[in-house]
């Protein structure tokens, strides 16, 4: 297990046994009319995958051992890229830490919960028509253009700047919600309803000039 591009052997740990990984929490609403044998799907959200993993920690002796398991846990908390020995990827923060049991003086048990979503490797391409193999039905991305002509409105995917000069360097930024003019924070520059995303498939993004759109595969 790899934890922000550390293997968890860095802090004396190994799975004492298989991680477990649940389905997608999906919510959902529905209309059917009374007595009626057909409904209307209103609403369908995909939430977020559970991840337990079952961790031994190995040490010199109880000190040694104690400290080692309280550095992995300030590496595992909050938001992380976790790798699993398998290849799965997910990005996923810490929801628990289960109760210690200590085998011998230099071991430890323990078992983490973390919640988050299955990915791939990060995709760059400079290009305005995009293939996206996710399966999920949004993929968020990041978009980064050079303005080619000064002029008004315009366009990148669901993001319209009133004015823009030749040469600044626009970045929509859908990952981490941020908007940038050559690398500065410019949300005032910009209006916008949603951050774009990308669909399964074949996406043609609208914007005048060249585009470089970066994102990461999102997986069932």
């Amino acid at each position: 297990m790899w934890v922000n591009g550390n293997p968890s052997e860095k802090y004396g740990a190994r799975m004492r046994m298989e991680y477990t990984e649940s389905g997608y929490k999906l919510e959902n609403s529905a209309f059917k009319g009374r007595n009626r044998s057909s409904f209307v799907l209103l609403n369908s959200a995909v939430g977020f995958k559970t991840i337990t993993a079952p961790m031994v920690f190995e040490g010199c002796d109880a000190n040694d051992v104690e400290q080692k398991k309280s550095f992995f846990e300030m590496e595992l908390y909050g938001k992380n890229e976790i790798i699993m020995d398998d290849g799965n990827m997910y990005f996923a923060y810490l929801s628990q830490i289960g109760n210690s049991t200590r085998p011998n003086p230099q071991m430890i048990e323990v078992e983490y919960t973390l919640i988050g979503v299955k990915h791939g490797p990060l995709v760059t391409v400079q290009a305005n028509t995009i293939y996206c193999d996710s399966t999920l039905p949004h993929t968020d991305c990041i978009l980064t253009t050079t303005v080619g002509q000064t002029g008004s409105n315009y366009q990148m995917g669901t993001v319209t700047f009133p004015q823009v000069t030749q040469g600044e360097v626009l970045t929509v930024d859908g990952i981490n919600k941020r908007i940038l003019v050559d690398g500065a924070p410019a949300a005032d520059r910009a209006e916008w309803i949603t951050f774009p995303s990308l669909s399964p498939g074949k996406n043609i993004i609208t914007c005048d000039d060249p585009l470089t759109v970066e994102f990461y595969p999102v997986y069932f």
